[in-house]
């Protein structure tokens, strides 16, 4: 049998679609691929875009996510969304080719032997799970096994296999290959009784208890499980920026988010808690305002996470009682546990207060004229798109403004890139997502800077014909970094506009090059209809440019180092103050 064929037997029983890169080592799989009954290629024009779809596309799929690239640049343009699957915790497989085994350099101290040669899997070592050069075809069944083993196990994250070029069409007998047998590892997914007494104690003697919803309870695939608990608990709850959309926006307990660039009352009621239960959040610096000692300083913290070095790390946030669980086990060991809080009307009395006070969308900005504001296009997007509607939001400016003013509907999944934070992830992984779900309404949110690294995919969506709905939110500038600079370098603005050296060409035009529908909203004028005009269109994909001011920022924000509840724009030392104060 040949390799190829052999793998291309392996992945179609995963998983029904793979990105790639085309280029000369992988030929052979691609070959193999496609010959497979009911599996997809999608070609993208940059190995980039192929890595960043393969990892979305398992964000909604749980299905195995497959990048395929040939070596060198090929493998290289790989690397970002690699990056991304790393750091936000994504299984994927990316695969790629390599010279054949006598053009390796190996030990051999050159440079380069082979073309488009490169040790790649010392590049990824640092960014992947697993990563390994299969020289030996007998191998095979062993390392794929191991690969996919190695995604799940633990926190997960992306695995890579780099086969030269000769292994692929190398013939193999099926019959005789060893797989991979993991060593099994001591059930430890109970919790102590000990522990249990511990939180339910703290529950019970608290006034002010709140949860925070971290991407833990996403990777565990306990959204339902935490949702329960959350209920039956009757704490309030913050979340972290990826799992905003697992609460509608009016659910009771859901006080907002929190961080650096969240929401007033979520910030507030963090900083005043007397206990927090941390539900897989890592409390990294967008968190904490990268001031961990000034992160929920009166509260007793529980920390509940998978994995043992997130929980008291060094300079972090000290956690008085950790739980070193994955979420799923968790809730499967309280399940019929009385953690239930007391009497905390007041609390949420307060609460309900903030949350009334102090709105992300000002009454204020619907009289601005010229210009779409970005909070204004939120609140109407919310209103008019439908249930199971997958939202994809890239980085910078667009993705605050999504985070703090989006409000999620009921089934409706939205993300970005969170950790890596690469501008230009949404548009193509939008094309992932779209060809994992056809039959789901898809939308894009992207910034024109965003929108510029990844242009050329237009060949791709346009090719495909997938009816993505991709709304350009337009300053014609970095908006976040622009915001950075007045607030640090007294608004000299190097390299982030046109006037400092940062194109901003016309979307528009380019989009109808390539026979892509197109509207423009440049007014609140009329903007939910509007808007339901651009998710209603359903003969393709469709670009809506939304023309937003260069000089809109990014509100309310707090400052790296300034303790997170004390947000731009500042409040008066009173207001402040009054807003924490619980004396009485």
């Amino acid at each position: 049998m040949k390799m190829s064929d052999y793998i291309a037997d392996f992945i179609s029983e995963k998983t029904d679609h793979a990105f790639v890169g085309n280029g000369g080592y992988i030929v052979h799989l691609l070959d193999s691929l496609s010959k497979k009954d009911g599996f997809n290629l999608i070609p993208f024009v940059n190995e980039q875009g192929a890595s960043i779809a393969a990892e979305a596309y398992y964000r909604v799929t749980k299905k195995l996510g497959v990048a395929i690239a040939t070596s060198g640049p090929g493998f290289v343009n790989l690397i970002q969304g690699i990056a991304c699957a790393y750091y936000d915790s994504i299984p994927a497989l990316y695969i790629t080719g390599a010279p054949s085994t006598g053009n390796l350099k190996n030990e051999r101290k050159v440079r380069q032997i082979g073309f488009q040669e490169m040790e790649v899997v010392t590049v990824v070592d640092s960014f992947v799970k697993y990563a390994v050069c299969l020289k030996d075809p007998t191998r095979i069944k062993y390392e794929l096994e191991r690969l996919c083993w190695e995604l799940l196990e633990g926190r997960p994250g992306p695995v890579l296999l780099d086969i030269p070029d000769e292994i692929f069409r190398a013939e193999i007998d099926p019959d005789t290959l060893v797989g991979f047998n993991p060593l099994k590892k001591k059930d430890t997914n109970v919790l102590s009784l000990s522990v249990i007494e511990k939180i339910r104690n703290a529950i019970k003697s608290s006034s002010r208890p709140l949860i925070i919803v971290g991407s833990g309870v996403k990777l565990a695939n306990a959204e339902k499980e935490a949702v329960d608990f959350i209920g039956r608990s009757k704490i309030p709850c913050v979340t972290s920026w990826p799992t905003v959309d697992m609460f509608e926006s009016d659910f009771d307990q859901l006080v907002g988010s929190c961080g650096t660039s969240a929401n007033r009352p979520g910030n507030f009621a963090t900083q005043s808690c007397d206990l927090l239960i941390n539900l897989g959040c890592r409390l990294n610096p967008l968190i904490t305002g990268n001031n961990a000692s000034n992160f929920a300083t009166n509260s007793l913290k529980v920390m509940v996470d998978i994995e043992q070095s997130e929980i008291n790390k060094e300079n972090g946030v000290v956690i008085d009682i950790p739980v070193n669980i994955d979420l799923k086990s968790f809730f499967d060991s309280v399940i019929n546990e009385d953690f239930v809080a007391g009497d905390i009307s007041l609390w949420t009395d307060r609460i309900n207060i903030w949350k009334k006070k102090y709105p992300i969308c000002l009454p204020k900005y619907y009289s601005e004229k010229e210009f779409v504001n970005p909070y204004v296009f939120m609140e109407a997007l919310s209103k008019v798109t439908k249930q199971n509607t997958i939202l994809i939001v890239d980085t910078g400016a667009t993705l605050v403004w999504t985070m703090q003013g989006y409000m999620p509907k009921v089934k409706q999944t939205l993300f970005s890139d969170f950790n890596h934070s690469t501008m230009g992830y949404a548009f193509p992984a939008s094309i992932g997502v779209k060809a994992a779900k056809p039959n789901s309404d898809v939308i894009c949110i992207i910034g024109d800077g965003g929108f510029n690294m990844n242009l050329q995919e237009l060949g791709t969506l346009a090719l495909q014909n997938l009816p993505i709905k991709i709304f350009i939110l337009n300053n014609k500038t970095y908006g976040l970094i622009k915001q950075t600079q007045k607030t640090w370098l007294k608004s000299r603005h190097v390299c982030v506009d046109i006037d400092s050296g940062v194109a901003s060409p016309d979307f528009i035009k380019i989009a109808r090059a390539y026979n892509i529908k197109t509207k423009t909203i440049d007014s609140h004028d009329n903007i939910e209809s509007k808007i339901k005009d651009v998710l209603t269109y359903s003969d393709g994909p469709i670009i809506c440019n939304i023309i937003v001011s260069e000089n809109q920022e990014a509100l309310p924000k707090s400052n790296f180092e300034r303790s997170i509840e004390d947000m731009y724009p500042y409040l008066s030392k009173q207001e402040l103050e009054e807003n924490m104060n619980f004396d009485n």
